[in-house]
């Protein structure tokens, strides 16, 4: 992850954002480099946070936002709360994934709506566990009018990894739409 600073150098950030120490999910700069194979720049021992919302994933469009407090939050650039986010337009930064590969899953939110039929489920389950991606949360649920919803929480590598088991899933009959949560 390479971030780059619009209007503040790396000194006005660490003084105004208390940007220190991590617990959980959260982890320094330098740490969360190692994981993702990730360059912060500008930026030393702040804290970076993948933002849950919209579960960002390597290859998606992604912008930063300097909480307070909390460091850098990373959000997909088509994420429902980045629009709230450029009410304070200072605190915006430019953040890039850096080009390297790296054994790091990450999970992404989908959902199937289908016709009811015979076999259904069990079709949804084996395309989304395509090309090593893992299902870690599935609930499926069916109205009167035999309309089924099917939310996914799937184990990811890449944007490649989402956007293939997308295609797959849209392909098996009676799939009419496949949405990511964003």
């Amino acid at each position: 992850l390479n971030v780059s600073l619009q209007h503040f150098d790396a000194q006005y950030i660490a003084k105004r954002q208390k940007v220190g120490c991590v617990l959980g999910e959260e982890m320094l700069c330098s740490e969360f480099a190692k994981h993702l194979r990730a360059i912060v720049k500008g930026i030393d021992n702040c804290l970076v946070k993948l933002s849950k919302c919209c579960n960002p994933v390597p290859g998606d469009e992604i912008i930063g936002y300097i909480t307070r407090g909390r460091g850098v939050t990373v959000h997909t650039k088509d994420c429902v709360n980045v629009k709230d986010l450029f009410k304070e337009e200072e605190r915006i930064i430019d953040v890039y994934w850096a080009q390297e590969s790296t054994n790091k899953s990450y999970n992404v939110e989908m959902t199937v709506y289908a016709n009811d039929r015979e076999g259904l489920l069990g079709d949804i389950m084996r395309t989304a566990q395509q090309d090593n991606s893992k299902i870690v949360g599935v609930q499926a649920k069916s109205n009167k009018e035999k309309i089924v919803m099917v939310e996914l929480t799937l184990e990811v590598k890449d944007i490649e990894a989402v956007n293939k088991i997308q295609r797959e899933l849209g392909k098996i009959d009676s799939v009419y739409d496949v949405k990511r949560k964003k």
